[in-house]
């Protein structure tokens, strides 16, 4: 019963994994990319200590700026101001800008996978060791 559970469940992260992972894929062929460059780097502050996270700003192609506020913070600044990355976004939504790196494109469909993977090898190895018997 648990096997037929866990092979479910892996074929449906499955499914989403590799929707996610079309998503991605479409993103990344039909975005424009730009140089962001740190301005800022805000100090949040909270029971824990200091943490920074670095704001970019970067142009479009008609020359408007934009900013992109990185969700991550972490105690010692991994960024500098004046450091700069490629981002990617959707030529008629700015605001879809994201890093243009492996990590950031493909997290969610490397997650779901690697979750999936396991979860039908198991499912279905249980059932296939059952018609071996």
């Amino acid at each position: 019963m648990i096997y037929g559970i866990a092979l479910i469940i892996g074929i449906i992260l499955l499914v989403y994994a590799l929707n996610a992972l079309k998503e991605s894929i479409t993103f990344v062929k039909n975005s424009v990319q730009t140089i962001g460059t740190v301005t800022e780097l805000e100090q949040l502050s909270d029971s824990d200590g200091d943490t920074y996270r670095p704001i970019f700003t970067f142009r479009i192609k008609d020359n408007k700026e934009y900013t992109y506020t990185h969700p991550v913070s972490s105690s010692r600044p991994g960024w500098a101001v004046g450091d700069q990355i490629k981002f990617a976004y959707d030529a008629g939504h700015p605001e879809t800008a994201r890093f243009l790196s492996y990590s950031s494109i493909f997290n969610w469909p490397v997650r779901l996978l690697s979750i999936a993977l396991p979860l039908i090898v198991l499912g279905a190895g249980y059932f296939l060791f059952l018609l071996c018997l």
